[in-house]
């Protein structure tokens, strides 16, 4: 059975993949999980047979499922490779529960950063921000993102260059907000390359923690802030934007 054909399911429907193999579809990760299970892709058959009522994954167990899933769909950097890739990250990435701490140093003042060590291709940034604590808007150039909340709340906004990108113009530009997301515990955010690919952050009352499993596609280079200027006229959420280079 192919992929669009488990789309297609209602929510409770069963359909037999193979001979003596039944999956109903009771969301997106049993569906998408099964999928890809028969797609013959390694390391994920075995969420297709998870109880999803049960117990959250560990991190050891994430990083079971994920890393063999990752080098599968890495290899395709396109729009629509990046989507898959993320959405396959991202859904086995909100059955964790919570994910110890590491080291972390102050990022700007109140916020902080670590690293949860065993992601290959990608890896797992673990950041904290105290209440109303702020990450500016910057883009991503080279590595996609899948963030996902942990404790507190954090508001995501998410922003895309209008017409051809230039990294290394001085003169204003038109970008959008594509995404306006209150991230809680379980949500996720996702950066691709071509889509959604600034973003920044605001804690909430309670500040906020979460994981940025990031992968490098393109080769690394210095990256700048976005700064939105006044807000323009149309159909949606558009401002005048200028790169800031530290």
């Amino acid at each position: 059975m192919q992929e669009r054909e488990f789309e297609a399911l209602k929510l409770g429907e069963a359909v037999e993949v193979e001979r003596g193999v039944v999956v109903e579809r009771r969301s997106f990760l049993t569906v998408a999980a099964s999928a890809f299970a028969a797609a013959g892709l390694p390391g994920l058959a075995r969420a297709g047979r998870l109880d999803e009522s049960a117990d959250a994954f560990e991190y050891e167990d994430f990083l079971a499922e994920a890393v063999p899933a990752a080098k599968a769909l890495v290899a395709d950097n396109s729009r629509g490779g990046q989507d898959r890739y993320l959405f396959a990250l991202a859904a086995i990435a909100v059955r964790l529960g919570d994910v110890p701490q590491p080291k972390m140093r102050s990022n700007s003042p109140g916020t902080y950063i670590g690293a949860n060590e065993g992601g290959d291709p990608f890896v797992v940034l673990h950041w904290r921000l105290d209440p109303g604590a702020r990450i500016g808007i910057h883009p991503h150039i080279y590595g996609n993102v899948v963030t996902l909340g942990l404790e507190g709340e954090v508001l995501v906004d998410n922003y895309e260059v209008e017409g051809e990108r230039d990294w290394l113009t001085k003169q204003p530009f038109v970008v959008r907000r594509t995404v306006s997301q209150w991230l809680t515990r379980g949500g996720v955010n996702l950066v691709n390359l071509e889509r959604n690919y600034c973003h920044g952050f605001t804690a909430g009352p309670n500040g906020a923690r979460g994981l940025d499993i990031t992968t490098r596609l393109l080769e690394r280079v210095d990256s700048p802030s976005l700064v939105l200027g006044k807000p323009l006229e149309g159909p949606c959420a558009r401002f005048e934007g200028t790169w800031k280079y530290d």
